[in-house]
């Protein structure tokens, strides 16, 4: 809470056209002692307080600059979500430890608090936030129980508990954290770039960052293609062709220099899909080009198919993993699909002329 008993006095006063000096006279004090008040190097005697709200003509709450908060419990744990994005909050802090005074064992106070801690020790890398964050968020897996919120988890508090040991000084203790508590490989470039960078260990890091990379790549294409249907069905095929543009851009760094990769097959279907925003803008030519693209693509990769890690770049060779889609048995079944599937007959009698050309 953040009173402004000294701005009000000085607010008040100039708004009735008063000096110091007048204020003083008319409240039976120094012009020394109003100059203090005014400046906030002193703060008046209760009994003055009330002689001046009543000289003003305001309550001593409006004078003091004090109004009452909400602290009913959802109330409270929204002021302290929201504070946990406000990195100007001054009160953040004191906010939270008066929350959790008063609800000592609610999971939202608590989880909400040690938050506020962490993302404060992050960013002013004060070990002491820290220490305090790390206090709450075990408290916080105790009442995890009580968890409503389907985008908070336990695997969220032990990833938090961990970035704390690791900026603490302990990448060892972080790392046995991120490992006990790793669904579906979650952790793993985490775990990868701690031991690659504080623990000075990159043979060790590199199988985590493997298998990071390969996650990386099927989410990306989740992403991209999740975008691609919003700006589909709103006709926003400019946006639809940035973000294809993006993706163009990232994959090619993923291959090996001349080596057929899986990924040929999925930048296949993302030249179709270039190639169909083109034809809806009008852009013919452009629309050709990218078909054509598509299909060098699929023909290059139907010659040697592969599904494990075979032509990824930064992927170690013994990585145990194998990629599936669903476009099709070969790459040029995929693009049929793709097309297929957009309904528009213009756009496929023109894939068909470019699957024509020798």
């Amino acid at each position: 809470m953040e009173l402004s008993l000294s701005k009000n006095i000085c607010r008040l006063r100039k708004e009735r056209q008063m000096t110091q000096e007048q204020l003083a006279e008319a409240l039976g004090v120094s012009f020394a002692a109003v100059s203090k008040w005014e400046r906030g190097a002193a703060t008046p005697e209760l009994s003055l307080i009330a002689d001046m709200a009543d000289f003003f003509s305001v309550s001593m709450d409006a004078l003091v600059g004090f109004s009452f908060r909400d602290n009913q419990k959802d109330t409270v744990v929204q002021r302290l979500k929201d504070a946990v994005h406000d990195r100007e909050s001054k009160d953040a802090l004191s906010e939270a430890e008066k929350a959790l005074k008063r609800y000592p064992n609610c999971f939202a106070i608590v989880y909400y608090s040690a938050a506020n801690y962490y993302v404060r020790a992050i960013y002013q890398r004060k070990p002491d936030y820290a220490k305090r964050a790390l206090e709450l968020y075990r408290r916080a897996c105790l009442l995890i129980h009580q968890n409503t919120d389907p985008e908070i988890s336990e695997t969220d508090l032990w990833q938090e508990m961990a970035t704390l040991y690791i900026m603490l000084g302990q990448p060892e203790k972080g790392i046995e954290l991120l490992k006990a508590h790793n669904p579906c490989r979650v952790n793993h470039p985490l775990i990868g770039f701690t031991l690659a960078a504080d623990c000075d260990d990159p043979e060790a890091a590199a199988p985590y960052l493997s298998y990071g990379m390969l996650d990386l790549s099927a989410t990306h294409m989740q992403i991209v293609l999740g975008y691609i249907n919003c700006y589909f069905k709103a006709k926003n095929y400019r946006e639809g062709l940035a973000v294809l543009q993006w993706a163009l851009a990232f994959y090619p760094g993923l291959k090996k220099p001349g080596e057929v990769s899986h990924m040929d097959k999925q930048e296949a279907a993302l030249w179709v899909l270039c190639g169909y925003v083109h034809w809806m803008m009008g852009e013919s030519e452009e629309s050709k080009t990218a078909l054509r693209r598509a299909k060098a693509l699929a023909e290059q990769f139907d010659r040697a198919p592969t599904y494990g890690v075979k032509g990824f770049r930064f992927i170690l060779p013994d990585t145990a993993a194998s990629m599936v889609d669903d476009l099709g048995e070969t790459a040029l079944e995929g693009i049929e699909k793709t097309v297929v599937s957009l309904e528009e007959d213009a756009f496929c009698r023109l894939w068909r002329e470019i699957l024509d050309e020798s």
